[in-house]
Parts: C-alpha cells; sequence; structure tokens
C-alpha cells in the first residue's frame, strides 16, 4: 500500500511540475536606458502611452507570471514589481492577462484612452493577496507611478 500511494504522489508530482513549467511564459527585459526614459512618464503627441505595472506579491502569487496581450498582441510578461509599456493610437483597445501555472487565465479590461494621454493599468491580486490575479485602474496616479518607478521593463520575449 505505501509503494502504490509513493508511486502515485511521485507520478503526481511530475505531472504538475511538467503542467507548471509547460505553460510559463518568458521573461525578458528591456534595456537599462528605455527603462529610465519610461520613468519619465512623459506622453506621445497624439498616442496614449499605457504602463500595465504589477505590485509586489505574496509567496503564493509570486511564481505566476502573466503575459499582458493588448489588442491581440503580446506586450511583454510580468512578475512581481515589473512593468511593460506600449505607445497606442486613441481609441478603445482591449486588455487581457494570460496566466502561467494556473488553470484559468484571469483579467481583462476595456480601456479608451484619448490622444495624449499617459495610462496605467495596476495588476495584482484581489483580496489582500488572496484572491484572484487579475486588472484593473490605480486607485490613483501616483500609486500608478510608483509601482512603475520601483519596478523592473519587461518588453516582449522573441
Amino acid at each position: 500500500m505505501k509503494l502504490v500511494s509513493r508511486k502515485f504522489l511521485t507520478g503526481s508530482t511530475l505531472f504538475m511540475s511538467f503542467i507548471i513549467l509547460s505553460g510559463c511564459a518568458s521573461m525578458k527585459y528591456g534595456d537599462k536606458s528605455t527603462e529610465d526614459n519610461l520613468k519619465q512618464f512623459q506622453s506621445v503627441p497624439g498616442k496614449v502611452s499605457l504602463y500595465v505595472c504589477r505590485e509586489n506579491a505574496l509567496f503564493v502569487a509570486a511564481g505566476v507570471r502573466s503575459e499582458v496581450i493588448v489588442d491581440n498582441d503580446p506586450i511583454g510578461t510580468l512578475k512581481p514589481n515589473t512593468f511593460a509599456h506600449v505607445v497606442l493610437d486613441p481609441g478603445k483597445h482591449d486588455v487581457f492577462l494570460k496566466n502561467d501555472g494556473v488553470a484559468f487565465n484571469s483579467g481583462h479590461i476595456s480601456i479608451e484612452p484619448k490622444a495624449d494621454d499617459v495610462a496605467f493599468l495596476w495588476v495584482g491580486m484581489t483580496g489582500h493577496g488572496f484572491g484572484a490575479l487579475t486588472i484593473d485602474y490605480f486607485d490613483d496616479t501616483q500609486n500608478a507611478k510608483n509601482c512603475v518607478t520601483a519596478a523592473k521593463y519587461s518588453v516582449k520575449a522573441e
């Protein structure tokens, strides 16, 4: 009986490890010069400058990476304390998170920024770290800038 349980546990552990590793999104960081420029939060004339920042996470969510997809185009992969950035045309855009290491994807938001806007979206855990990993607006612009300033720049992995 112990032998069967041991085999099951070993097989289950290997299977879960395979599932988690096979879904991992690739991380690639942008260059430091671009990161420093982005942290100036300058608007782009006639365009929208969109920042998506993931705040720090508790142990449970720290290992989950989220690929940020804007209008069906990946812009970067986020883990805690990282941000992605994209320049967009003004108008309606769909932003979606594709999470690895979990059985489902979460987080979708539609935004409609205007020309010359500098827009920010928050990625984090609801329920004070015990809920779902999702995307939303920051409570205020200063919190958004603080998140980006403390974070590392992530770009689309090729």
